[in-house]
């Protein structure tokens, strides 16, 4: 799904994809690993400036749905996410895909980010995916007081390990141009 020139809903294929890419070590080098958490670089091609980042985290007190529900409510991230200024939803593609907006702070003196993305999402069982890739938007162009990011692929997989445990795993590749 990266290096694309049209807007596109992912299907089975994409999100089998990134499971894999999520699941993968091959072609990733771990550089932290404490305390439940592991965190992976991808080896890229020099030419490639933009690596991908792997974070995998165990949550042994939350079950998979509550994780998701968490991750999916642009509402309540407005509570736990200080880091959001603003987030929304521009609109429903599919019953499980829609496009939003998502501002953030960044610390001084950066400025701060926004992105338009393109979200699907895929419940499966205990487990789940988020995942987005940015679009453009002729109602969202990008702000003056704002530095229009890129995402080109990021998400989440979360997999339930128990009634109330899960493991999440977050990947990104962002270009946060500047």
């Amino acid at each position: 799904m990266s290096g694309r020139d049209s807007v596109q809903i992912p299907d089975d294929r994409d999100f089998g994809a990134f499971r894999a890419q999520c699941e993968s070590e091959r072609g990733w080098s771990l550089t932290y690993s404490k305390g439940g958490v592991a965190v992976w670089v991808q080896l890229l091609e020099p030419e490639r400036a933009l690596h991908k980042i792997k974070c995998r985290m165990e949550c042994r007190d939350v079950p998979a749905e509550t994780l998701y529900d968490v991750l999916h409510d642009i509402e309540y991230r407005k509570k736990w996410d200080t880091n959001v200024i603003e987030t929304f939803d521009i609109g429903r593609l599919t019953a499980n895909s829609d496009v939003g907006y998502y501002a953030w702070r960044c610390p001084k003196p950066l400025k701060n980010r926004d992105v338009v993305t393109l979200r699907s999402w895929l419940p499966m069982g205990s487990d789940y995916i988020i995942m987005n890739y940015s679009v453009k938007h002729p109602k969202y162009p990008p702000r003056k007081d704002m530095v229009r990011a890129v995402s080109i692929q990021t998400g989440y997989l979360i997999e339930g390990t128990g009634a109330k445990s899960c493991t999440i795993t977050y990947l990104a590749q962002v270009d946060p141009k500047g």
